[in-house]
């Protein structure tokens, strides 16, 4: 679920595949709870997770009143060269992307399916997941209902006397609440691993989700280091339900109502039978641009573009993993609120591993997202190729109106 540069030797933890597993045919009883993240089992299970998530899933409701979309007359042409000689087609086929869309004033610019997702099909988001967790506290926090400055201790009484329970909500939200870096998902026995266990991504003998946060491994002081961990954004939706007295799946409906979701999602359940929004979100790729779409047009709340926005108190950029990251796009990145920020183009990202890509164009107003099915949680190669095709669609419809 990690799509930190840090991450990319984990992949090597895994046996190598090749474009043949990812065609290879299968029945649907070859899927098991041991296969069911690999190729070529994972681009049918990723569309399916109500079905596969070893805890179940709970609904998410779509719109009251859905967004009214259309399409443009005059899409955009896919077959343009993205780089020299490398059709943007090509540039999608090459990356396992089964979805892709750009969007502006509810108009469908461009709109591509393959490998078996279509308009109404779901597509689990992974961590892209967890900017919908930021959004949702963001919104807490604009109603007055969370200080982002006080600990997760004063707000969850059993958290207390943890070592996670002395980080402020802010740095919960910012990953700097200095827990492990998780970047060990392919090593048994592994923070991440056994997490995933909790969270129902793996099969194991789970221990309790709650107390696998409550007494999750503080490396560092809180608000010095940048550590990506999913058990900062599971600790959100905790806390999202108990300053609210709202199952976070209602929350999550009441955002998707804030947007106009044209679509019924889902949020996978954990062992104790909470959300777990670090990846569980499964949404189609209509309303995901919808979501990219709304905080593109400044829609969000104040807090979140605040928080995601202030460089000052980004750490990201100061870890080894944002200077690798930013070597690698050839351009600065930050992080906050459960959001990654590109500054140089005042742009809002969501990044959630196998390649679930979203890009909201604060200057146009403009959300660009892509639905992919990679071989690995984080894919270097593909990971700049799916940056990249986001910059090529923001230079050329973009529409500059300052930031």
């Amino acid at each position: 679920m990690i799509l930190a540069i840090s991450s990319f030797p984990s992949a090597l933890a895994k046996e190598k595949v090749t474009l043949n597993d990812f065609y290879r045919p299968f029945d649907l009883s070859d899927i098991n709870q041991n296969n069911m993240q690999t190729w070529p089992y994972y681009r049918y299970t990723s569309m399916h997770w109500d079905d596969y998530g070893i805890f179940g899933t709970v609904h998410i409701m779509g719109a009251d009143k859905p967004s009214n979309l259309e399409v443009v007359e005059e899409p955009f042409n896919i077959s343009l060269n993205i780089h020299k000689g490398w059709p943007f087609v090509e540039s999608l086929n090459a990356t396992q992307t089964k979805g892709f869309l750009v969007m502006k004033d509810n108009k469908i610019i461009a709109e591509f399916y393959d490998n078996g997702l279509d308009h109404n099909q779901t597509q689990l988001l992974q961590s892209a997941s967890k900017t919908y967790a930021g959004v949702v506290i963001s919104k807490l926090i604009d109603k007055g209902k969370i200080d982002p400055n006080l600990s997760i201790g004063d707000y969850l009484s059993d958290f207390a006397g943890s070592k996670i329970g002395k980080a402020k909500v802010q740095e919960v939200l910012d990953m700097t609440s200095g827990l492990l870096p998780a970047t060990d998902y392919h090593v048994p026995g592994g923070e991440a691993y056994l997490f995933e266990v909790e969270q129902g991504l793996k099969p194991g003998k789970p221990t309790g989700h709650r107390n696998a946060i409550k007494n999750a491994k503080v490396q560092n002081e809180s608000g010095k280091v940048y550590t990506y961990n999913d058990k900062n954004t599971d600790l959100l939706a905790i806390l999202a339900e108990e300053v609210s007295g709202h199952p976070f799946n209602k929350l999550l409906s009441d955002l998707f109502n804030d947007f106009g979701a044209n679509s019924s999602g889902s949020i996978a359940l954990t062992v104790d039978g909470t959300a777990s929004p670090s990846y569980g979100i499964s949404t189609t790729l209509r309303d995901y641009a919808l979501f990219h779409q709304w905080i593109a047009q400044g829609k969000a709340p104040k807090s979140f573009y605040d928080s995601v926005k202030n460089l000052d108190k980004d750490l990201l950029a100061k870890s080894e993993s944002g200077k690798a990251l930013a070597t690698a796009l050839g351009t600065p990145v930050a992080y906050g609120s459960q959001a990654w920020y590109l500054p140089e183009y005042n742009v809002i990202y969501t990044a959630g591993s196998y390649g679930q890509y979203g890009f909201s164009d604060l200057n146009s107003g403009l959300s660009v997202v892509f639905m992919q099915d990679w071989e690995d949680n984080a894919v270097p190669k593909k990971l700049v190729e799916t940056v990249e095709r986001a910059k090529f669609i923001i230079n050329n419809l973009g529409k500059q109106k300052g930031s």
